[in-house]
């Protein structure tokens, strides 16, 4: 009999034991250190460090770009020596470079230690989706995957409060004291991964995945260059929300806090809901392009906000088309989840997962200067909004297009048929024809 007490509802609402909890416990504690400085490091860098803003925006460029290099490689490592010691070394490299941040007075010192943090995220991404991967299958690893999400946007909410204080004190003493603790977060991160059983690194011989496979997986690279376009969502929220209401609506100021608190809280509790039925790689491409037309009908709204005069209706309008632009990225982020982990082949989750981050990877360092280009600067609003309109069909565009490829990635993957005709039969006159 289910126990329906308050304790027991608390308890069943808790990650299942063992892999589970204790990757979301390392996730929360990982992520709440990396909310806790994101907030603060841009001035950390302009006024305790000393650097221009302009030179601290190019390092950070150079270093997510170069970055991007660390996914496969570091995944590959992973599925070849074990996914589970790999992140835990790419979260020790990481809580190193963030310490040093403190030892940094001059650009390129900047430069290099941003660098050296950039791999080491980008390659303990790659690991962390080998080790999902090997914590589960099917629907149970893409629920899993989406109340990991759950939990990273909780713990950046904890931490962006917690940075509130450091702001307000605003001395170098309470940057480092930032920098320091957001660095102790990565080691104890690490620790939890110990409860995470151990997945069989890929053997060496004829058995194993070539070198390089997922670099000639042609159909598993479009799915994920279709994905990664439809990803730009993420950028909207961040970077385009933000300037389009402060500068294209009559809406308060305090509405970007408000919409941006609405998507984490509604991300938090429906993620795991709206992945279920993601772990079939049909119903995930389902998913991926209904996210497309939703997001277009969240952006039209948001766009035509600026067309709204009285502060309360331009309100509404960001709230409703927020509401849409979060089932858009929720079904979009359950669908991809479940296309990057059923699409790969068993034993190279670590390759793939750091491959299929390209995809968001290049998107994010592009979704700026596109989204300043078309959605931002122009003549009148009215053209702006065409902008807007313009980057939601091109995403609606996208998304309808990833049923068809992944179906081509399933055929691509399926093992061939056997047809080969078999040494006919000799008819006799015995034998019925």
């Amino acid at each position: 009999m289910a126990d329906t007490s308050f304790t027991g509802r608390v308890r069943t609402s808790l990650p299942a034991p063992g892999a589970p909890r204790a990757l979301a416990l390392s996730t929360f504690v990982g992520q709440t250190g990396s909310g806790l400085f994101l907030p603060l490091s841009a001035l950390f860098f302009t006024r305790s460090v000393g650097l221009a803003p302009s030179r601290v925006g190019l390092g950070l460029a150079v270093a997510g770009l170069v970055g991007l290099a660390a996914a496969v490689p570091v995944g590959r490592l992973a599925d070849r020596y074990g996914p589970r010691g790999t992140y835990a070394v790419t979260l020790l490299v990481q809580a190193l470079a963030t310490a040093s941040f403190a030892l940094v007075h001059s650009f390129w010192a900047f430069a290099v230690v941003s660098t050296v943090a950039a791999l080491a995220e980008r390659g303990g991404s790659a690991a962390r989706g080998a080790v999902i991967g090997g914590a589960g299958a099917g629907e149970a690893r893409v629920r899993l995957r989406a109340m990991l999400k759950s939990v990273t946007n909780a713990g950046l909410s904890l931490g962006t409060a917690l940075a509130a204080l450091a702001l307000a004190a605003d001395t170098r003493t309470a940057y480092l004291t930032v920098v320091f603790v957001n660095a102790a977060s990565y080691v104890l991160a690490a620790l939890p991964l110990t409860r995470v059983p151990t997945v069989a690194p890929t053997a060496r011989g004829t058995a194993a995945a070539p070198r390089r496979a997922v670099l000639r997986d042609r159909p598993y690279a479009l799915v994920t260059v279709l994905c990664g376009l439809t990803s730009i969502h993420y950028d909207v929220l961040s970077f385009a929300l933000p300037l389009w209401i402060a500068g294209h609506s009559s809406a308060p100021r305090w509405s970007i806090s408000a919409v941006i608190l609405a998507n984490t809280v509604l991300v938090v509790l429906l993620q795991v809901p709206f992945s279920r039925g993601t772990g079939d790689p049909d119903a995930a491409a389902a998913a991926v392009r209904r996210s497309g037309w939703v997001l277009l009908a969240g952006w039209t709204l948001i766009a035509c906000a600026t067309f709204l005069g009285s502060p309360a209706a331009a309100f509404a309008a960001l709230v409703t088309g927020m509401i849409l632009h979060t089932a858009g990225e929720l079904w979009h982020s359950a669908g991809s989840y479940g296309l990057s982990y059923e699409l790969a082949p068993a034993g190279s989750h670590g390759e793939y997962q750091g491959f299929f981050s390209l995809g968001r990877g290049a998107t994010g360092a592009l979704a700026p200067a596109v989204l300043t280009a078309v959605c931002l600067t122009g003549r009148s609003d009215g053209r702006l909004v065409t902008g807007w309109l313009l980057t939601g069909l091109v995403v609606a565009a996208a998304s309808a297009a990833v049923p068809l490829a992944t179906r081509r990635a399933r055929q691509a993957a399926a093992p061939p048929s056997d047809t080969t005709p078999t040494t006919p039969t000799r008819i006799t006159a015995q034998e019925p024809v």
